[in-house]
C-alpha cells in the first residue's frame, strides 16, 4: 500500500520482496475502522485500489472473489466437557453498505494485487530478492544475496517478526513489554462447516447475523480460536477456511506433540468445537509458534521507519493489527511526502508516527490481555468484551464522520483531519473517556484474579460503569449482561446512533460520531443502483452470447480498470499497435518509422 501511495505521488520507490507472490500469510480479517481508513487513504492519496480492499463488494468485483464477507464478529463461549450454551454467544455487527460490509482477505490474492498495483503506479519491484547486509549513513545501502547493491534515501522496514533491521540495530525489547503472552497454531482447512450448523434452528433465528458470515471466535479458559471462512457468500470461489488456535502460555506453556495433534487434543475437551472440526482437514502444513509477542520502544532511526508489524505484535484477537497498520501507513505517507519535497529526512519529522503506533499497541494490549484474563468466567468475559465493543464503535464513527463529510462537500481538509492527534487512535484510544473506562475495568479484573473480589462482582462493577458512561447510547445495552449483541449498522439503526450522539452527547463525542445522514442514504441508494446496473449488464451479455458470437466488449473498459484513465481498452490497444506499424501517430498524423 505504501509503495502504491509513494509511487502514485511521483516518489522514486523501490519495493523489495524476499519471497514471491502469491504467498500464504495470515492477518485476514478486517474490522470497520480498518475498512474506513483504507477508503480514506485511497481518496486522500489517489489510489482507489486501496479503497477496494476495504469493502467487500468492491473487493469481490474488482480484486478477488476468493475473499470472504464479514458481517459481524461472533464469539461462542465454551466450558470443558459441555456443549456451548446459546445464550453465551456474543455478536458485534460490522458496517452495512454503502460503507461495509467488511471482508476476509485471502491474502495471497490481495497482497499480489497490491504488489502489481505498485508497479502500475511506477514503483520498481524486485521479488525473490534476499538482503544480506544493510548499511546506514548519508544514505541506506542494501546488499542482496545476488551481489547487487541498492541505495536509497530512506528505508521502510516491512519485514515483520523476522526483521533483520531490528536485529542489526538492537531495536527490540529483550522481554516484550506487553502483558499478553500467547502462542499460535494455525493453517488453512477444507471441510469446516458453518458455525450456524452448531446451533438448532431456533437459536439461529435469534442471531444478529449468520455466524458463518462473521469472523468466528471460540472462547475458552486458556485460549481462543479464529475461524475465517472464504466461502461464505453466493459468489464465493474459494472453499478454504483460515483456522488458528491462540493459547495463553500461562496455562499452555509448552507444545505437546505435533501441531495438529496438539490442536485436536485441545479442541476435544470442548464438544461444540470438536463438532465444528470433525470433518475438517488441513490443506497446508500446520504452523506453530513460540511466544508471538515482541515489542520495540522505537520504530524510527536515522534513515529508517519501521511499519508496525516490524516493530511489535500482540495477538490477532479482534483483528486490530490491521488498524494499527493503516493508521501508520497514513501517518508515514503524509510525513514522508513532505520530507521528499524538502529533501529532509530528519528523524523528528516522523516522531509522531512512533508515538501514535506505540500508544495504539499499548491500548490494544490492555484490551487483549484483559480478554485472556476474562476467559476464566463467562461473567467476566461478557462484561470485559464491552471494552473492545466500545472502542470499536467509537473508533469506527470517528473516520466515518470525516469520510461522510468529505463525501458531501468534497473538501479534502476532512481527509487530512484523519492524522490530527484528536482523531488518531486505534479502538478509540485517543478519547479520554474510553481510556478511563478500560483502565478502571482492568483494575476490577485484576482484583478478581488476585482473589480480592469474585468474578461475578468484577463483572457487575464493569457493567455498572458502562451504565454510568454518558457517551454510550443506553439502548445498545453496554450495561446489560443479557444483551449479548449490539445494534446492527444498517441504514435505520445507523441513523439512530447518529441522532443519539447529535442530541445527547457532549461536543467531543458529538464531533466524533455525527455525520450528514442524507449523504449516507444517497450513497446507499447509489450502491443499490450500481449493483442493479451490473446485474443488468451481465444479464444482457448472457442473452447476447446465447444468440450471437460477435461483440464489442473490447471497446469498453472493465470497471475494475476504469480508475486508470491512461490504460487502453483492447480495441484501443490494437488500434495503437496498427497505427505504430503504419506510421500514424495518436492524432492521425503520419510519422517516420524508427
Amino acid at each position: 500500500m505504501l509503495a502504491c501511495i509513494l509511487a502514485r505521488q511521483g516518489v522514486s520507490t523501490l519495493l523489495l520482496e524476499g519471497a514471491s507472490h502469491p504467498r500464504f500469510t495470515i492477518g485476514e480479517s478486517l474490522i470497520p475502522e480498518t475498512g474506513l481508513r483504507l477508503r480514506i487513504v485511497a481518496d486522500k492519496y489517489g489510489v482507489p485500489e486501496i479503497g477496494w480492499i476495504g469493502t467487500f463488494h468492491k473487493l469481490r468485483d474488482h480484486v478477488s472473489s476468493n475473499c470472504g464477507v464479514k458481517r459481524s464478529f461472533g464469539f461462542m463461549y465454551h466450558r470443558a466437557g459441555e456443549e456451548n450454551r446459546p445464550e453465551e454467544i456474543n455478536q458485534f455487527g460490522t458496517l452495512a453498505p454503502p460503507v461495509g460490509p467488511d471482508s476476509h482477505l485471502f491474502r495471497q490474492d490481495t497482497d499480489a494485487y497490491l504488489a502489481a498495483m505498485a508497479v502500475k503506479y511506477g514503483a520498481t519491484f524486485h521479488s525473490q530478492t534476499r538482503i544480506s547486509e544493510i548499511k546506514f549513513g548519508d544514505e541506506v545501502e542494501l546488499l542482496a544475496d545476488s551481489g547487487r547493491t541498492y541505495r536509497a534515501k530512506l528505508l521502510i522496514d516491512a519485514s515483520g517478526m523476522r526483521s533483520m533491521v531490528s536485529d542489526q540495530l538492537g531495536m527490540r525489547d529483550e522481554v516484550p513489554r506487553f502483558r499478553t503472552d500467547t502462542r499460535a497454531i494455525y493453517t488453512h482447512m477444507m471441510g469446516v462447516k458453518s458455525a450456524d450448523l452448531l446451533l438448532d434452528a431456533g437459536d439461529r433465528r435469534r442471531l444478529m447475523t449468520p455466524l458463518g458470515q462473521s469472523t468466528m471466535h471460540h472462547i475458552f479458559d486458556g485460549g481462543w480460536m479464529w475461524v475465517i471462512p472464504f466461502s461464505n457468500h453466493r459468489d464465493a470461489t474459494n472453499p478454504l477456511t483460515s483456522v488458528g488456535l491462540m493459547l495463553d502460555r500461562r496455562k499452555h506453556p509448552n507444545p505437546q506433540g505435533e501441531p495438529e495433534q496438539e490442536f485436536r487434543r485441545i479442541i476435544s475437551a470442548y464438544p461444540t468445537i470438536a463438532r465444528h472440526f470433525a470433518e475438517a482437514d488441513a490443506v497446508r502444513p500446520w504452523i506453530r509458534s513460540g511466544r508471538i509477542q515482541y515489542s520495540s520502544p522505537h520504530l524510527i532511526a536515522p534513515r529508517l521507519i519501521q511499519l508496525p508489524h516490524a516493530a511489535a505484535f500482540i495477538d490477532p484477537l479482534y483483528s486490530s493489527g490491521m488498524s494499527v497498520l493503516i493508521v501508520a501507513v497514513d501517518l508515514i505517507a503524509e510525513a514522508l511526502l513532505k520530507a521528499v519535497a524538502d529533501d529532509d529526512y530528519d528523524i523528528e519529522r516522523f516522531r509522531f508516527v512512533e508515538e501514535v503506533v506505540n500508544r495504539g499497541f499499548d491500548h490494544y494490549d490492555a484490551i487483549v490481555s484483559g480478554s485472556f484474563d476474562s476467559f476464566a468466567s463467562y461473567d467476566t468475559w461478557n462484561a470485559w468484551n464491552r471494552n473492545w465493543v466500545m472502542g470499536s464503535l467509537l473508533g469506527t464513527f470517528g473516520p466515518l464522520s470525516l469520510w461522510m463529510r468529505y463525501r458531501k462537500t468534497k473538501d479534502r481538509a476532512y481527509l487530512h483531519k484523519t492524522t490530527e492527534p484528536s482523531r488518531m487512535g486505534v479502538l478509540g484510544s485517543h478519547l479520554p473517556g474510553v481510556v478511563d473506562v478500560v483502565q478502571a475495568s482492568r483494575a476490577d479484573l485484576d482484583a478478581a484474579i488476585a482473589g480480592e473480589i469474585s468474578h461475578a462482582e468484577a463483572s457487575e462493577r464493569i457493567f455498572a460503569r458502562f451504565r454510568r458512561a454518558d457517551f454510550l447510547p443506553p439502548y445498545m445495552g453496554f450495561g446489560d449482561p443479557r444483551q449479548t449483541g449490539t445494534a446492527t449498522f444498517t441504514l435505520l439503526p445507523g441513523a439512530r446512533h447518529v441522532m443519539w450522539y447529535r442530541r445527547h452527547a457532549d461536543p467531543i463525542y458529538r464531533e466524533n460520531c455525527d455525520f450528514p445522514l442524507l449523504t449516507y442514504a444517497r450513497d446507499g441508494a447509489g450502491f443499490v443502483l450500481g449493483e442493479a446496473r451490473q446485474s443488468g449488464r451481465r444479464t444482457l451479455s448472457a442473452l447476447r452470447d446465447v444468440f450471437f458470437a460477435g461483440n464489442r466488449d473490447g471497446r469498453h473498459m472493465a470497471p475494475a480498470l476504469s480508475a486508470h484513465r491512461h490504460l487502453l481498452t483492447p480495441v484501443q490497444a490494437a488500434t495503437a499497435f496498427d497505427d505504430e506499424l503504419t506510421g500514424i501517430d495518436a492524432a492521425g498524423t503520419p510519422r517516420s518509422m524508427a
